[in-house]
């Protein structure tokens, strides 16, 4: 009995001993997968950024102006009593646009005329006076000082007739200011007040007195701003087209004015471009868009296709040794299938072109000889 004992026990402890030497198979799984692995690069194809001159037109935006615009007012300052123009009439040089009430200065007219009359019949008879004096003191008749006293009121006989012909003028001009004309050919394009309103002339100082605007809309411009950094290729005389909302056709113009001054705020600069407006067809205050022909400048491009990211984050994968490297860019559009790099590539820098789905920060890759 103890025998049997004895040798089952011998047993148990051959099979425990055995079992512990045992690697569990957790450890040998930890094992093989921490041996090191080779990882396959990634064979990509590779462009660099070309060096180019760009002939591509500057493009600007601006708003439609008139050759002037003049905001029209009372001369004689009374009430309007007749506006004879509205709002989209054409109207030509010296046409009556309205007039203030005549009646008044008419009887100003009358009243200076009158003077005028008086002054000339005083004039005349201090004339009179002056040359039977004249005969009278060379044989001693009347003395010298009368002499003297006839003469001096002769001659201020004469200089008030001069100043009642002053007054007649000024006030037959301002009867004549009553009628206000068109000083241009030209457009009415605003009304701002009705018939019956008393209107005071500007020189009076009390208050506006314009009573109608109108516009030379035969001849226009393009009032336009370019960015600061395009001042350099702008100067007189460049050409290009002008493009307007509901016109198909472009129109083509020159520079005609270039601002000296760069706005420090919008960091633009101005330009105007000129043109024929036959019929006013192009209104004033409509939204315009320039192309000039400015002189090929340098560019660093790239095609489009290896652009990645948003408009607001985009990027490039350049090659740095056997790794993809992201590189963050800025650039500016040229065409549906090229961009002109700014910022954050060079000349001398590989970019991958494909696959670009396979990119990843730090890829391995290996670059197509072919």
């Amino acid at each position: 009995m103890n025998r049997h004992l004895s040798f089952r026990a011998l047993i148990l402890v051959f099979l425990f001993a055995s079992c512990s030497n045992e690697r569990p198979p957790e450890q040998t799984a930890v094992a093989v997968d921490e041996r090191p692995k080779t990882i396959a690069p990634i064979k990509v194809s590779t462009t660099s950024a070309e060096r180019i001159d760009l002939a591509q037109p500057l493009v600007a935006s601006g708003t439609i102006a008139a050759k002037q615009t003049s905001n029209i007012g009372v001369l004689s300052q009374g009430v309007v009593e007749k506006i004879h123009v509205g709002v989209g009439d054409r109207v030509k040089k010296g046409q009556a646009l309205f007039q203030t009430r005549r009646i008044d200065y008419q009887q100003r007219l009358s009243e200076a005329e009158a003077q005028l009359d008086i002054a000339i019949a005083g004039s005349a008879n201090a004339e009179r006076a002056f040359k039977r004096y004249s005969v009278l003191v060379n044989d001693g008749s009347v003395s010298r000082a009368a002499y003297e006293d006839v003469q001096t009121a002769f001659q201020v006989a004469a200089s008030q007739v001069t100043l009642r012909r002053t007054q007649v003028a000024t006030a037959r001009q301002a009867l004549d200011d009553t009628i206000v004309r068109a000083p241009f050919d030209g457009a009415v394009t605003a009304r701002y007040v009705d018939e019956g309103v008393f209107m005071a002339n500007s020189f009076s100082g009390m208050g506006n007195s314009a009573v109608l605007q109108i516009q030379e809309c035969e001849i226009a411009a393009g009032i336009l701003f370019a960015p600061e950094s395009e001042v350099g290729r702008l100067r007189l005389g460049l050409q290009g087209n002008l493009y307007v909302d509901g016109r198909s056709a472009p129109i083509p113009s020159d520079i005609i004015i270039l601002n000296d001054r760069v706005d420090p705020q919008a960091r633009t600069v101005e330009f105007r471009m000129a043109f024929l407006n036959e019929g006013c067809a192009v209104r004033a205050g409509q939204s315009v868009r320039a192309e000039v022909n400015v002189d090929p400048r340098p560019a660093l491009v790239l095609p489009r296709a290896v652009l990645q990211g948003s408009s607001t984050s985009p990027y490039v994968f350049k090659v740095d040794g056997d790794r993809a490297r992201r590189a963050s860019i800025t650039f500016r559009d040229i065409d549906p299938v090229r961009i002109e790099i700014l910022s954050g590539v060079s000349e001398s820098d590989l970019i991958v072109v494909d696959p670009l789905d396979a990119m990843r920060d730090g890829t391995v890759v290996e670059t197509d000889v072919s």
